[in-house]
């Protein structure tokens, strides 16, 4: 058996973690683990955001950026 767990939250969350579940075939566990993914992706989305942002604001770093994308396109030519 896995290792298992008691998670206390209000029971409108349990519901809808149980509604979720059953409308995606998923346990409550399923859900979960699939919430807490979607949530990493978003943080590093917008770290990565955020990176872009930066870097657009920094001439020497841009510069350097478009030299890769042309070295890049470059190989892809030839």
């Amino acid at each position: 058996m896995a290792n298992t767990t008691t998670v206390k939250v209000q029971t409108s969350t349990r519901d809808l973690l149980l509604q979720i579940g059953a409308s995606r075939r998923q346990s409550a566990d399923q859900v979960i683990v699939a919430a807490l993914a979607a949530m990493q992706r978003d943080q590093r989305r917008r770290i990565a955001a955020a990176d872009a942002r930066a870097i657009k604001d920094d001439p020497a770093d841009l510069a350097e950026i478009r030299a890769i994308q042309q070295d890049m396109a470059a190989l892809h030519e030839g």
